[in-house]
């Protein structure tokens, strides 16, 4: 659980960091999208491949957690459950830390200053399943919650790309 925790920072860390070098923040935009779309891709990847039942729960929870996504819009919730049902493989957390950072950075680029709320609102949502599916878990649904995961992480990336190309707004979603 401290890891998880541990790979929240990353968010924070990026907001930090685009706050003290904004000089190189527009060129580097471009890149900052890409590493995102990059390590939610390969979240999905790693979660395909821990996830050994394919079947029409799997698939049908897929299509709920884009649904679920598309009312939250935001991709921690989903990322904080993939943690949680891959907590013992330390490559999530280094990936997820990758995503909050460069998310923080471009988040912070499209808003010009720091998201306390949106830190806060971001972490409820990523320790809440981690939370929840520590006590009394067993891991007999773990295929519907990772098609959970990865249908709201499939509308995340789709969600990055579109809110971010979009012209600097003033106002958070």
């Amino acid at each position: 659980m401290l890891t998880a925790i541990l790979s929240f920072l990353g968010l924070i860390i990026g907001y930090i960091l685009a706050s003290k070098t904004k000089e190189e923040l527009n060129p580097g935009k471009k890149w900052f999208i890409a590493i995102s779309i990059t390590a939610l891709i390969l979240l999905i990847i790693i979660s395909f491949k821990n996830n050994i039942y394919f079947n029409y729960e799997f698939f049908i929870s897929v299509l709920i957690g884009a649904l679920l996504n598309y009312f939250i819009k935001r991709i921690y919730l989903f990322l904080g459950l993939i943690a949680a049902l891959l907590n013992e493989n330390r490559l999530i957390t280094i990936i997820i830390f990758i995503f909050g950072l460069s998310y923080g950075t471009i988040e912070y680029i499209k808003f010009k200053n720091m998201g306390y709320k949106s830190i806060l609102i971001n972490f409820i949502l990523f320790i809440s399943p981690i939370i929840l599916l520590f006590q009394n878990y067993n891991n007999i649904f773990d295929h519907i919650l990772a098609g959970s995961a990865i249908g709201g992480i499939l509308i995340g990336i789709f969600a990055i790309i579109k809110r971010f190309k979009e012209e600097k707004r003033t106002k958070r979603p």
